[in-house]
Formats: structure tokens, sequence, C-alpha cells
């Protein structure tokens, strides 16, 4: 009989794992936080990687493009990148950039980035601006917006 008992508890336990993940699927906890302009922001949903999530920073309430720089004062190649993080600041604020700023400059985010010339050059900063504005546009989440940046220049 041991023969006929071991499938059917591997069977068991296959049905309780899968069981254990289509619940958790449909019942993991979501924090809800309002965005400007009255939608809803989706935290924790979809991540992959733990440490590229701690890599983002949180927005900060009430910030503002006050300290973006003008796209009338940077070279041609990097204007629209410069007025899609005036447009969207509360987006830029929390998101990581990849190009290493962070650890060589200090910058908290990408919205840093187009508070001085240093994006005028670089391409990672202007790539993650374009992508944050198509993504944006189509009505994608801050979370959505994240996972993106970290497939296409996270580790």
């Amino acid at each position: 009989m041991p023969t006929i008992r071991r499938p059917s508890i591997l069977a068991g336990r296959l049905a309780i794992v899968l069981f254990a993940l289509l619940v958790g699927a449909f019942a993991a906890p979501r924090d809800v936080h309002a965005q400007p302009g009255g939608g809803h922001e989706h935290h924790g949903q979809g991540a992959r990687d733990p440490k590229a999530d701690k890599r983002h920073p949180a927005p900060r309430p009430g910030i503002t493009a006050a300290n973006v720089l003008s796209a009338e004062v940077v070279p041609e190649r990097a204007r629209d990148a410069y007025t899609i993080a005036a447009r969207i600041p509360e987006v830029f604020d929390g998101l990581f950039c990849y190009c290493d700023c962070h650890e060589r400059d200090g910058k908290r985010s990408l919205l840093e980035c187009y508070e001085d010339d240093m994006a005028t050059t670089c391409g990672i900063c202007q790539g993650e601006a374009r992508l944050v504005g198509e993504l944006h546009a189509q009505g994608k989440t801050l979370a959505e917006i994240r996972a993106a940046i970290d497939a296409r220049y996270g580790d």
C-alpha cells in the first residue's frame, strides 16, 4: 500500500499549494493611496525584485516642478525629457534613477536629475523619462511604471 499512499500524499500537498497560491493571488493586501488628479495608486502589486522596490523613493507630498530646468534652456536632444519631468514631477519623484547618480551625486529620485543639467547628457535619465511619459499617458500606475523601469534598466 505505500506505493498508492505516496502519490495520494503528493497530490494532496500539491492541491494545498495550488489553493494557497490562488487564494493569495485574489486576497493579497493592497495599500491604496490617493494620487493627484483623483486617481488611486496600488502599491505592492506586481513586484518582481524586492531589492528594486527598495530603491524607489516614496514620492514627497506636494512636490512640484518648481526646480526642474526649463526646456528652453537645455539642448534640443533633451527638451522632451525635461518637459515630461516638469509635467509629472510627482511620478518622477517616486522613481529611482539607474544612471548611478544616487551613488555619485546623492540624488534621491529621477526628478532630481532634471533639477540641473545632468540629464542633458545622460541617455539613461532621458530614456527613463521617455518611458515614464509614455506609460503615464497610457494611465499606468506608479507601481506599474516602477516595474517597467526596473525591467528595462535594473540589474
